[in-house]
């Protein structure tokens, strides 16, 4: 019968890896690890981006004032075997696994891919769109600006421009450039760490080389005098036997 060291499927395996060779694999899988949830991520991202590509802003009364109260995203969802579909709302962002409400599909469109909806008293989502200002006045017999509100208008538009174009170099460029220091320094620390590491295994392997040569060296030295200190009639020459 076989013994338990034949049924091993470990038994055969080499254990006696250096740590330069474990660092290396380690290394290898810590990187494909890395690579891989990056490539499931930026997947994930494009998928959620392009099933979720209606923008839902919502409006709602407050303080007397009709005020947007959230944006969300949406996408259609078919049901039933007559080609219905439904929107599903979600909260905007990566992550879709909350659902704010099931609408209609929109019929009014306030811009490109984006739909407006007004939340009346009783709750219910009404899709909407802004009416024609110029025509509600007129209608209204709402005076418009007057000439000179124009002019001082126009006039702190200028005093603006001409302040915020004054600015000093720090002002415009500080931000970009402490990013861009911070990122070099990220850097130059990931070369160094990198390039130490590097080091240590070469020393590592250089010890073991020099372990290895050492132990050949001793090997033939007492295998040599051992093969000498015995005699041709198989004794040990130096010993007294017993």
């Amino acid at each position: 019968m076989p013994s338990a060291s034949e049924l091993n499927p470990f038994a055969n395996v080499d254990m006696g890896m250096s740590m330069g060779t474990m660092g290396s694999i380690a290394i290898i899988i810590a990187i494909a690890i890395v690579i891989l949830g990056l490539v499931g991520f930026l997947v994930y991202w494009r998928s959620v981006k392009k099933a979720y590509w209606i923008k839902i802003h919502v409006f709602r009364l407050i303080g007397n004032i009709p005020t947007r109260v959230a944006i969300y995203d949406a996408k259609e969802v078919p049901f039933g075997m007559a080609g219905d579909k439904l929107w599903k709302v979600a909260p905007s962002g990566m992550f879709k696994f909350k659902t704010i409400k099931w609408l209609p599909v929109g019929k009014i469109q306030s811009a490109p891919r984006e739909f407006w909806y007004y939340i009346r008293e009783d709750q219910e989502w009404i899709n909407f769109a802004l009416s024609d200002l110029n025509k509600i006045s007129k209608e209204a017999g709402i005076r418009f600006v007057q000439e000179d509100m124009r002019l001082q208008r126009l006039a702190t538009e200028r005093l603006l421009e001409q302040r915020l174009m004054n600015k000093t170099f720090w002002e415009k460029w500080g931000t970009v450039i402490m990013t861009v220091i911070f990122f070099l320094v990220i850097a130059v620390c990931m070369v160094i760490i990198f390039y130490q590491f590097g080091k240590i295994q070469d020393q590592q392997l250089q010890n073991e080389q020099v372990q290895f040569e050492t132990a050949k060296i001793l090997l033939k030295v007492f295998g040599e005098n051992f093969a000498s200190n015995y005699t041709g009639g198989g004794t040990v020459s130096g010993l007294i036997p017993a």
